[in-house]
């Protein structure tokens, strides 16, 4: 007897609504646009799915804008941490109560925000939340692939163990009638040899299987809080449910921040200013050349030659320098 392999109409009818919902959840990164340039590259990596990018800091006056994407960043912090509820309660009395009261709620949510970081760091033991927060923004910047869960609100609960993934965010794909769920690994490393290594191990733990069902489960328990209706809510559950036909449309991809020290910002000190952001990007392109088969022989070596993989290449001129202004703009003391 035939087996009956054709594709499921509920994901199909569902789309529309989900693909609207989806799109609703994403902010406005305009902002983003002067602080972060982003390498328009030909290279490749050999592995199937695997896609290479390369962004950087703006220059100003000849020197990397570190301290200004710092600021940047820091403006979608609440977003990144707090669960969407407690963003848009405050966004929803905008015109509704005075401007002071309106300042005050803002303040205090940022507040909040930074809060959390701070007991997020005691309870992780982890100190590289800035990458977090960049691989997060990137993510629905880039990828139009808003974060589903905020796992940063979750890590201080000593109840519920936070392992796996740095971030998950949800696409839905209307051409393919197909969900991608992306899930985050962030890594922020003086050497970028050392980078490449620890987020390669990183994907090899969280794609086992027992790793995806502990963040299956995190989404299907946490997913109240993502900020979307019932009928956009259930959708998104039948792509986790193995039971249901849609969960063959779902499609897991891992994405992953490497920030780095990279030395051409050193070098170009000597150049002058206006022509220090080309001649970064000449020296750019030419790493991710030379990187590009260093990942693919990782990737291979661990058996992931087929998964898909979007990396995001961030070479700052200091790693340490990038933590050390996000830590002090939040208060958070090492």
């Amino acid at each position: 007897m035939k087996a009956d392999v054709t594709p499921s109409k509920n994901a199909e009818e569902e789309s529309p609504d989900l693909a609207i919902a989806l799109a609703g959840l994403r902010s406005d990164y305009s902002k983003l646009l002067p602080r972060v340039r982003s390498l328009e590259h030909t290279v490749t990596c050999e592995c199937n799915g695997v896609t290479l990018r390369l962004l950087f800091p703006a220059f100003r006056q000849g020197k990397a804008t570190v301290h200004e994407l710092v600021e940047a960043i820091v403006y979608f912090l609440a977003s990144f941490a707090l669960p969407r509820s407690h963003v848009k309660a405050v966004d929803d009395l905008y015109g509704k109560v005075s401007v002071d009261d309106f300042k005050m709620k803002v303040s205090q949510l940022s507040e909040k925000a930074k809060a959390l970081f701070k007991r997020a760091n005691e309870a992780t033991n982890r100190n590289g939340e800035a990458g977090e927060l960049l691989l997060y923004l990137l993510t629905e910047w880039i990828l139009d692939a808003p974060q589903l869960v905020a796992k940063m609100s979750l890590k201080t609960n000593r109840d519920m163990p936070i392992h796996g993934s740095d971030g998950i965010h949800v696409r839905y794909s209307a051409e393919q009638s197909r969900l991608f769920f992306y899930w985050g690994e962030s890594k922020l490393y003086a050497d970028i040899g050392d980078a490449l290594a620890a987020a390669v191990s990183s994907f090899s733990e969280a794609l086992e299987p027992a790793k995806m069902q502990h963040e299956i489960e995190l989404v299907q328990r946490n997913i109240d809080f993502s900020g979307l209706d019932d009928p956009a809510k259930s959708a998104i559950l039948k792509y986790l449910d193995p039971y249901d036909d849609a969960y063959n449309e779902r499609h897991d991809v891992t994405t992953c921040l490497l920030g780095f020290n990279f030395e051409a910002f050193e070098a170009l000190s000597s150049s002058p200013p206006d022509e220090a952001e080309a001649e970064f990007v000449k020296l750019a392109e030419a790493k991710l050349k030379e990187l590009a088969p260093k990942l693919a022989t990782t990737i291979k070596g661990a058996n992931l030659a087929n998964r898909p993989i979007e990396i995001f290449f961030f070479p700052v001129p200091s790693v340490q320098e990038l933590r050390d202004l996000f830590q002090a703009k939040i208060g958070w003391k090492p």
